[in-house]
C-alpha cells in the first residue's frame, strides 16, 4: 500500500514548482544529471532519478512520465529528464522503481510483489561540463541505483542498495 500512496503522491504534486539546482542568474562551472530507466511493456517502466538535491526535491522522470501519461488509460509514455547542476561537492537522493500507466496496475503489482524500489543519500561531486547518468538495477532479490560517468560508465557513488 506505501508504493500506491507513493503513486497519488506523484500525481497530487506533479503541478507543484520543485527547487531549481541551477538558480536563475547562476553563472558557476555546471555539471549535466540525466534520470534513465526502460519500459518493460506498454504499461510498466523502471525509472531511476536524482531526486533530491541538498535535501530539497527536484523535477523528476516520475512527474514529467505521469504528465506525459495522463489521459492514454493503461498506455505509458516515459520521459527522462536532463537538468543541469552546479559543478560542487553535494548530497543527493536517489530513487529507482517501477512505475505503471494506472494506480490500480502499481496496486495490483504491489500486491503480487513484482513492484519494486531503493532509495537513499550519496555525496555526489559532479565535475564541471561532465555529463552523469543515474542508473540502477530493481529485483525482486535486491535493488540498487547509483550515479555514473556518462562517458566512461564509471560509477561515481556508493551504490545504494535494498
Amino acid at each position: 500500500m506505501l508504493k500506491y500512496a507513493v503513486s497519488i503522491a506523484v500525481l497530487l504534486i506533479s503541478g507543484c514548482a520543485n527547487y531549481q539546482p541551477v538558480p536563475e542568474g547562476y553563472t558557476g562551472p555546471v555539471a549535466i544529471v540525466k534520470d534513465t530507466g526502460f519500459q518493460e511493456d506498454g504499461t510498466t517502466a523502471q525509472l531511476f532519478v536524482l531526486d533530491k538535491v541538498d535535501g530539497k526535491k527536484i523535477d523528476t522522470s516520475f512527474e514529467a512520465t505521469v504528465q506525459a501519461s495522463h489521459g492514454q488509460g493503461f498506455a505509458l509514455t516515459t520521459v527522462f529528464e536532463v537538468r543541469d547542476i552546479p559543478a560542487r561537492p553535494m548530497k543527493v537522493e536517489l530513487y529507482g522503481s517501477h512505475t505503471t500507466a494506472a494506480p490500480i496496475q502499481a496496486m495490483y503489482k504491489q500486491l503480487n510483489g513484482t513492484f519494486y524500489s531503493v532509495q537513499g543519500e550519496v555525496e555526489f561531486s559532479p565535475q564541471a561540463d561532465r555529463r552523469y547518468v543515474v542508473k540502477g538495477k530493481l529485483a525482486k532479490a535486491q535493488s540498487s541505483i547509483w550515479i555514473e560517468d556518462s562517458e566512461t560508465g564509471e560509477k561515481v557513488t556508493t551504490v545504494v542498495t535494498k
